[in-house]
């Protein structure tokens, strides 16, 4: 009997013990998302200026009858004429690195009407220093790129407890050093920690959550963690609107993960993983408890009524060769696929965390956006649960692409002066279209690649979306800042499109086939598997996240 038939035979598919469990570990995940985030509102954008060499170091009042606006916006971050100072919700702005004698300037006020203390009034990232806002954002992305190779093999070998355990502890350390970190550099590394800690704390919770279900509630496992993820974004925004201390901000999304080192004991190893360690007895502790809470019986010495699959071999009984990375290449219509998809996730990763990290990029209040696309994801995934399996995975992604990219290109023809309701509208379609792709994204990849490298693939996958993110946070936080949005919305813009048009000509359906198996199968375009074993999400899916 396979371990999935046993399990579900005893003790089902989802019982008040899985709920129980799968909702604990979800819970981590929103405090993943604020952090994943938090730079957007600790360094958000404020109007500042040069500080007049006739003013004192304690003068902080940012307008000042010296120096004349360059120009004056409105809540909605839409231009207005410099006549409407003084009316509320006007601010107005200075040139913001030049003296009227146009010397540079080193120090600068800032507008604390909105925002009163920002990182980058801490230590002046403005002007020709203001790389560094981005260069601190792709830290935590660097992180999160080391954390995903490393705690996919520690999973693998001390199990996902530990793992999950390990990460939460650097989370908590990185956490709190950041909201006291003294130098910009220093928080940039407490940044890298913290993102390392990502895929510890969200891989492992996708994995134990898809653990513990079964197979038909895999899907749903996956969009739930998606679901917890949006609503820390959600949390991230509010708190960001009545915490505007950057560093008491960064102590509130800190301190609930304290409540999460109780998990050591109410969150026990994955019994999956226990019985492929052949540690038996420790499995049968975690199942009994599990049983019991279910109202189930469990028979004695079950191991022992498992088969033994431990071995893997080819149809000869000899052990099969281990393939590496360099095997997606070696074949036309595989290396199609490989290329393509390398090319879909870092665009995907791109755009998702671009409008996230600048959700006022078309327009509107940075703080309204970012809650209300946070919003749109819930019913994004879910609309993608409903679908992925009708109209299938190539549609999805490709429509999810193009209405993204669309959204994009049409704003930028509006001009600078979009309407309120107009902006939030194409960002809610921009930022619910990248959510679907991104969670469809997961289903499909997988389903691309044969059994024999699709981990190696989707590894590849997960390591590669950080450089879109990465690239993101230079383009969103220091080129569009610099020198206009549209240096943003016009790339993202196209390589959307683009990959929409690349997922449609070169990539096949892949609803309702089974997997391949084998790199012959890929390039044969035959299978040799029953389609009623295809699960929608498969197991390799749970390395990525």
């Amino acid at each position: 009997m396979k371990f999935d038939d046993f399990l579900f035979t005893y003790i089902g598919e989802m019982g008040k013990y899985q709920k129980i469990q799968f909702l604990l570990v979800c819970l981590p995940t929103i405090v993943v998302s604020m952090h994943a985030l938090s730079w957007t509102f600790a360094s958000v954008d404020t109007p500042y200026r040069c500080r007049l060499p006739t003013e004192l170091p304690e003068n902080e009042n940012y307008y000042t009858p010296l120096l004349n606006f360059t120009k004056c916006t409105n809540d909605a971050d839409a231009n207005v004429p410099v006549s409407e100072y003084g009316r509320p919700g006007i601010t107005c702005h200075y040139e913001r690195c030049r003296l009227p004698d146009n010397e540079t300037c080193s120090e600068h006020i800032f507008d604390h009407s909105k925002v009163e203390y920002t990182a980058v009034q801490r230590w002046e990232i403005t002007c020709d220093r203001s790389w560094i806002k981005a260069t601190i954002q792709a830290a935590y992305y660097v992180g999160q790129m080391a954390g995903s190779m490393t705690f996919g093999v520690l999973g693998d070998r001390i199990g996902r407890k530990k793992v999950f355990f390990l990460a939460i502890l650097i989370q908590i350390t990185c956490a709190y050093l950041i909201a006291i970190a003294p130098y910009w550099w220093l928080y940039a590394i407490a940044r890298a920690g913290t993102g390392f800690s990502h895929p510890g704390i969200f891989v492992i919770a996708v994995v134990i959550g898809m653990e513990l279900v079964g197979p038909q509630y895999r899907k749903l496992a996956s969009v739930i963690t998606g679901l917890f993820f949006a609503l820390g974004q959600v949390f991230l925004g509010i708190e960001a609107i009545y915490f505007t201390n950057y560093q008491i901000l960064h102590i509130v999304i800190a301190s609930p993960a304290l409540l999460f080192l109780s998990y050591w004991w109410l969150v026990p190893e994955s019994a999956r993983w226990l019985v492929s360690q052949k540690r038996y007895k420790e499995a049968d502790e975690v199942l009994q408890k599990a049983a019991k809470v279910n109202g189930a019986v469990l028979p004695e010495n079950w191991w022992e009524q498992l088969d033994d699959a431990t071995t893997t071999t080819s149809s000869e009984g000899t052990p099969t060769r281990q393939l590496t990375g360099a095997d997606l290449f070696k074949t036309p219509e595989l290396r199609k696929r490989t290329l393509v998809v390398f090319f879909l996730w870092p665009v995907i990763s791109m755009v998702y965390y671009g409008m996230a990290m600048k959700a006022n990029v078309l327009g509107g209040d940075i703080y309204i956006n970012f809650i209300f696309a946070a919003f749109v994801e819930i019913p994004a995934l879910f609309i993608v649960y409903l679908l992925i399996d009708r109209i299938g995975r190539r549609f999805i992604l490709a429509g999810g692409l193009f209405i993204a990219g669309a959204c994009l290109l049409i704003n930028w023809l509006m001009g600078d002066n979009v309407q309120l309701w107009m902006a939030i509208t194409q960002m809610a379609f921009t930022k619910g279209s990248i959510t679907g792709v991104y969670a469809a994204i997961y289903t499909y990849s997988p389903e691309l690649f044969p059994t024999v490298i699709r981990n190696t693939a989707m590894g590849f996958c997960s390591t590669i979306a950080r450089v879109g993110a990465i690239a993101a946070s230079y383009i969103s936080m220091w080129i569009a800042e610099q020198f206009g949005k549209v240096f943003m919305i016009i790339p993202f813009g196209i390589m959307a499109v683009s990959a929409a048009i690349m997922t449609l000509v070169f990539l096949p359906e892949t609803m309702g086939k089974p997997l391949p198996e084998s790199i012959e199968e890929i390039e044969e375009g035959t299978s040799y598997r029953s389609s009623h074993e295809m699960q929608p999400l498969s197991k390799s899916t749970e390395e990525t996240a």
